[in-house]
C-alpha cells in the first residue's frame, strides 16, 4: 500500500505516515464507541446523547489523554459509566444545575482549550472560535435544560459537562506541570 501511494500519488513517506496515523486513530476511537455502544446496549439513546456532547466539547476544548489504548478506554468508560449510571441517581433540582451549567460553561471558555504538548500551538482565530464553540454548546444545553422537562437524556448531557469541566481543568493543571515528567494521562 504504501509502495502504491508513493507511486501512484507521489506521496512523501511523512504523508504515509501521517495517513497511518490519522487510520489508527479513527480505529482505536471507533472501536471504542462501538464496544461502550455495546456495553450501554439498554440506554443506547442516553449513550448517544451523552457521546454527542462529549465529542462536541473535546473537539472543541481538548483535555486529558491517555497513552494506551486500554487506559483510554478505561477513562472513557469511566466517563460515560458515571455520566449514564451512577451520577444519575444523585438528585439536582433545576435551579442548581442551572447554575452548575452556567458555571461550566465560563470554566470552559476561560480554562480552554487545552491541548498536548506534541500538538502545534494554535492560533488565536481558531483558539477564540474553539472557545466560542464550547461556550455555545453549554449555552444550547443551558436553554433545552431550562426549557424541557427533567428527562435521563438532560440528566446525562448535564454530568457529560460537569465531567468534562473537571477534566478540562485538571489536564489545565497537569499542563503546567514538568512537561518531561512520565504520566499515565497526558493532557490532548
Amino acid at each position: 500500500m504504501n509502495e502504491f501511494l508513493k507511486k501512484q500519488y507521489q506521496f512523501t513517506d511523512y504523508q504515509i505516515a501521517q495517513l497511518q496515523y490519522v487510520w489508527k486513530t479513527l480505529a482505536s476511537e471507533i472501536s471504542k464507541l462501538l464496544i461502550m455502544g455495546i456495553i450501554f446496549n439498554d440506554r443506547l439513546g442516553i449513550y448517544a446523547v451523552a457521546v454527542t456532547i462529549m465529542v462536541l466539547l473535546r473537539t472543541a476544548t481538548g483535555g486529558l489523554h491517555c497513552r494506551k489504548y486500554i487506559s483510554c478506554f478505561l477513562v472513557s468508560f469511566s466517563y460515560m459509566f458515571l455520566s449514564i449510571r451512577i451520577l444519575p441517581l444523585i438528585p439536582v433540582n433545576k435551579v442548581f444545575q442551572l447554575i452548575l451549567l452556567f458555571i461550566c460553561m465560563l470554566c470552559n471558555y476561560y480554562v480552554g482549550p487545552v491541548t498536548s504538548t506534541v500538538h502545534a500551538p494554535l492560533g488565536d482565530g481558531l483558539v477564540k472560535r474553539v472557545k466560542l464553540q464550547a461556550f455555545l454548546i453549554i449555552f444550547f444545553f443551558i436553554t433545552v435544560t431550562y426549557i424541557i422537562p427533567e428527562n435521563p437524556y438532560i440528566t446525562a448531557g448535564f454530568w457529560v459537562i460537569i465531567l468534562h469541566t473537571l477534566q478540562l481543568v485538571a489536564a489545565r493543571i497537569l499542563k503546567k506541570g514538568d512537561p518531561y515528567e512520565r504520566k499515565i494521562c497526558e493532557v490532548e
